[in-house]
């Protein structure tokens, strides 16, 4: 007791406000039994967290959980009694991440009226069923929030809802000052959707996250910076009408197999987009993407070629930065674009059919990367100094990626491979004559031609090499050589070696950095 009295006279608020923010709720409650001046204290505590952890100590959540209702019983009273005791001035952020259902709409609603009388900024209501750490799931009736708790706020920027059933008032009035808003597992239609965009003059994020949509949705808004439509599941065919004159980026992706949302987009600043979807070419509209500069494509299961490409790279001509995931390539597919600077190609097509040939024709090209299954490349790309392709001979990838002839002019090149691959590498690529930085992950778990006067044999080759970085993932496959050439190299000064050391005999890195240190001039290593 001395001592907590020793500490409370003696320590400036800001660093009693920071030891007490390391507290849990349940041990801070316990302060009140130290002196009643700690009550006043709790004041300090300007960020309110209510979650499992905060609220129940170290408990797990699946020990919580096991006695739920009892639990959750408990979590409201607690919440309730903190707030009945808590004395300060000032609320900057009220955060509720537990379970709660209707018959709580009292006791939250006390909670977000006394943070709104004090200024809360940031309010974040988290109230689903599910959580990541387990698979607890139970049925219950959301949570009704009225949005005339916030009628009276200037203060809030940031509102995140989550299993709410949100009511609007028509004379709704409220959220001026609010940036960011974020509805997750709600059931949004446009009347909502208009009164919300009518009082958020300066809303510059939206998030729409795996929401159930009831009607056409139009999102009209000036101010509206970055929008997000993610993880939305496809019932009814709605439209989606954007129109947003200062919109920099947009993310959309569907739980739909084989449906998504029309969507119509008009925001010619819009520069940045993502869409993962099982079709696009009958959705999106490519010609209210004109001004796009970066664009993410993922799992396409239309043809990417015939459908997709032909439109994105005629209608969007100001392209710079491309990347397809997951996306099928059946065919030959001609990608051209004279501004395109970056192309990100990962796990496209099918891995028992042959390989599919990709034609690059993109004249400011200065970065490929690519991992996936076997692809012929013919690229005319005169600027490109950095490529990244994985390489490695796995179970699922039995066939690698087929030698890039544009290579030889490359500066910064990084490999996933395997030691075939590289000996394949060097009689295909011969001179690596302006290659500056060469970074390896060789894997050798399914590669059963193993051998290191390869890793040699590129270096011999890169005579202009200024650092390499080498990582190898060991496997014990018996007969492995152990005699190595030796060679001087003027040029290379860095080398970083990574990996495992072998169960029988010096690890790879090891033995190749012995014969580096003998052969090569000025070595640094790492």
């Amino acid at each position: 007791m001395k001592r907590c009295k020793i500490l409370n006279n003696e320590l400036p608020d800001c660093v009693l406000s920071y030891v007490l923010s390391k507290l849990t709720l349940k041990d801070l409650v316990k302060t009140r039994a130290l002196s009643k001046h700690w009550l006043h204290k709790w004041g300090l505590r300007m960020d309110l967290n209510f979650d499992l952890h905060n609220m129940f100590g170290d408990n797990t959540i699946q020990e919580l959980l096991g006695r739920f209702p009892l639990i959750r019983s408990e979590f409201v009273t607690r919440l309730d009694q903190f707030m009945e005791h808590y004395q300060g001035a000032v609320i900057h952020s009220i955060r509720v991440n537990f379970p709660l259902s209707d018959k709580h709409s009292g006791v939250i609603g006390t909670l977000i009226s006394k943070g709104i009388a004090k200024g809360a900024k940031r309010i974040e209501l988290l109230l689903s069923n599910e959580t990541a750490d387990t698979d607890f799931d139970i049925e219950m009736n959301p949570l009704k929030f009225s949005l005339t708790l916030l009628s009276d706020t200037d203060s809030l920027t940031y509102l995140h809802l989550q299993n709410c059933l949100i009511v609007a008032p028509m004379d709704f009035s409220g959220l001026k000052n609010l940036r960011t808003l974020v509805l997750h597992v709600v059931v949004v239609k446009q009347d909502l959707l208009s009164g919300l965009f009518s009082n958020c003059i300066h809303l510059v994020d939206f998030t729409l996250d795996d929401c159930d949509f009831i009607s056409n949705l139009n999102i009209i808004s000036p101010t509206l910076f970055h929008l997000n439509i993610v993880n939305c599941r496809v019932y009814m065919p709605c439209n989606i009408d954007i129109i947003a004159s200062n919109l920099s980026s947009f993310e959309y992706s569907c739980n739909g197999r084989h449906e998504a949302h029309p969507v119509n987009i008009k925001a010619h600043m819009l520069s940045k987009f993502s869409y993962r979807g099982s079709q696009i070419s009958k959705f999106v509209r490519f010609s209210g993407l004109k001004n796009l500069t970066t664009i993410v494509l993922d799992g396409l299961r239309e043809c990417l070629q015939k459908r997709a490409v032909p439109h994105l790279f005629k209608k969007c001509l100001q392209l710079e930065d491309v990347t397809f995931k997951n996306c099928r390539i059946k065919r030959e597919m001609k990608i051209t674009s004279p501004k395109l600077r970056h192309l990100r190609i990962f796990d496209c097509g099918y891995k028992d059919v042959p390989p599919c040939n990709v034609d690059i024709d993109a004249l400011s090209l200065s970065s490929f990367e690519y991992s996936g299954h076997r692809t012929i490349f013919s690229v005319t790309a005169p600027n490109l100094l950095k490529v990244f392709c994985n390489a490695a001979v796995r179970k699922k990838n039995r066939h690698s990626i087929s030698p890039i002839p544009i290579l030889h002019q490359v500066e910064n090149l990084v490999m996933v491979t395997s030691h075939s691959q590289i000996a394949k590498l060097k009689e295909d690529l011969g001179q690596f004559q302006n290659l500056r930085q060469l970074e390896l992950f060789i894997d050798e778990a399914h590669d059963l031609t193993m051998g290191y006067n390869s890793i040699l044999y590129v270096l011999m080759a890169s005579q202009r090499l200024q650092k390499l970085s080498l990582t190898v993932r060991n496997s014990l496959v018996p007969g492995l050589k152990s005699e190595y050439v030796g060679f001087f190299h003027n040029d290379l000064k860095y080398v970083e070696l990574h990996g495992s050391a072998r169960e029988d005999g010096p690890g790879v890195p090891m033995i190749i950095g012995l014969i580096m240190i003998l052969f090569i001039k000025d070595l640094k290593m790492k």
